[in-house]
């Protein structure tokens, strides 16, 4: 059917998908949107000097269907002349990865094409999503909630992935096909409605182009498109928002100054949280109610905050930060031991104390990482020791009369709760001396009558 081949070819015309002379890698399924895809590529591979990889991956949730299905493509390969790869994942591979079976495969099946793309040297990998694929995405985040950028649909192009058959129908594919005697195999789980998507194609499409919109597909299509001009735009001055807004960017964790990601409009702080999990690797589709939770905490009187989202993602509120970290957050190791004096107490992950004997200092330097002491009214008390917060921990800060507890210590230097443990704890006895960087005690002051000066110097350990 040359209208098919001619709507590809202005699909990939408009939206610059290849170039004369590139190498690609086709993901084959087995199925006939991604069959008529690479018969398609094949037509296509003269005029624009194409190099053509096949590739499949066997995810093994089917057993000896998925394997058929990984026969059938590389029999095709080879009938083709075409160059074929493929991966098996193995039993329990999908497992551990923080999200459902469905979306770990995806993920899984993504990371192999981009792995056979570099062994081929491809610049672009082509998926076999079709206007159908389209109008099932749409409706499926309408239902579940979701961002401009959800209901944008699928990119016909993101990166080296491209979808060549993003504009072309289901049923012309199809056709195409049973005109051209290609065969294809069909997927049994296509065929059930256990899975949403199922659902949404066998019963709840075909309901609304039956009782409300024969052209619903292309409808919903046609505004997919739509949006994601729109969401081009907001996204391009939502980069200004993640930009100005940034304070720290780690691996595994980006964060943000509050005030300024509260300031801008709210649509340009939602995309530059979205950024935020983007750039941090994790390919979780988030929807509305995920975004409206990330707004809670960081809109709320509570200084300390947090939620958890898919994929292994934590928001959190830390006084005036919004951090968004991927995968489990680590946490310092419990501590504690005695330290040297002189000597140096090491804290895994956390810092050094040093700690030194000195003549009474003609002038305090006055800093945070700095303590001093009498250590001669102190020693008799017994050894030193560093040692994490405890519930209940009360100091007798100087410069102030009366005892407090640490933990009112911390909440008014806006000491986020992760931080609090990695905080060191000096103490003599029952009594603390210093909470490093933050307070020292009145306790054990240097006075003119003061012979030998304990003095701490606290050195953190940076990221």
């Amino acid at each position: 059917m040359p209208g098919l081949i001619q709507q590809v070819k202005q699909t990939i015309k408009e939206r610059k998908m290849l170039s004369r002379g590139q190498r690609i890698v086709a993901a084959v399924s087995g199925g006939a949107d991604s069959v008529v895809m690479l018969h398609v590529l094949l037509e296509l591979r003269e005029e624009y000097r194409l190099a053509i990889l096949a590739a499949h991956m066997d995810h093994g949730l089917r057993g000896v269907e998925s394997r058929a299905d990984h026969d059938f493509v590389r029999d095709l390969a080879k009938r083709l002349g075409l160059q074929f790869v493929s991966r098996r994942l193995k039993k329990g591979e999908l497992k551990g990865l923080g999200t459902s079976p469905q979306e770990a495969a995806r993920l899984k099946r993504y990371a192999f094409f981009e792995e056979a793309a570099r062994g081929f040297k491809a610049q672009r990998v082509a998926l076999g999503h079709t206007t159908d694929d389209q109008a099932e995405t749409v409706l499926m985040r309408l239902l579940k909630g979701s961002s401009l950028s959800g209901l944008a649909g699928i990119p016909p192009q993101r990166g080296i992935f491209i979808r060549p058959l993003i504009d072309t129908s289901r049923a012309s594919i199809e056709e195409y096909a049973k005109e051209r005697g290609i065969s294809f195999v069909t997927d049994s789980t296509n065929l059930t409605v256990k899975y949403l998507r199922n659902r949404v194609r066998l019963e709840l499409i075909p309901a609304l182009a039956k009782e409300y919109n024969p052209s619903i597909k292309e409808t919903l299509a046609r505004t997919a498109a739509v949006l994601a001009g729109d969401d081009d735009f907001i996204e391009k001055a939502a980069e200004k928002t993640f930009a100005g807004a940034l304070v720290e960017r780690k691996a595994g964790s980006i964060a943000f100054d509050r005030g300024k990601m509260k300031r801008p409009h709210r649509a340009l702080s939602a995309r530059a949280f979205l950024m935020a999990v983007r750039s941090l690797g994790v390919e979780s589709e988030l929807s509305s109610v995920h975004v409206e939770a990330f707004f809670e905490i960081m809109d709320s009187s509570r200084p300390n905050a947090s939620i958890s989202l898919p994929g292994g993602i934590k928001a959190m509120r830390e006084y005036g930060i919004m951090r968004i970290e991927a995968g489990k957050p680590s946490e310092a190791s419990f501590f504690e031991q005695t330290l040297a004096v002189p000597g140096i107490a090491r804290l895994q992950g956390i810092g050094v104390i040093k700690a030194e004997l000195v003549k009474p200092p003609k002038k305090f330097s006055g800093e945070a990482d700095t303590a001093w002491f009498d250590y001669d009214a102190l020693s008799a008390l017994g050894p030193v020791i560093v040692r994490q917060a405890r519930p209940g921990d009360r100091m007798a800060p100087f410069g102030m009369t009366g005892h407090r507890k640490l933990k009112e210590i911390f909440i008014d230097s806006k000491v986020p709760l992760a931080a609090r443990k990695r905080t060191p704890v000096v103490t003599v006895g029952e009594d603390v001396l210093w909470l490093a960087g933050l307070r020292q005690s009145a306790l054990f002051s240097v006075t003119k009558g003061t012979g030998r000066v304990l003095k701490l110097v606290f050195t953190k350990v940076t990221a």
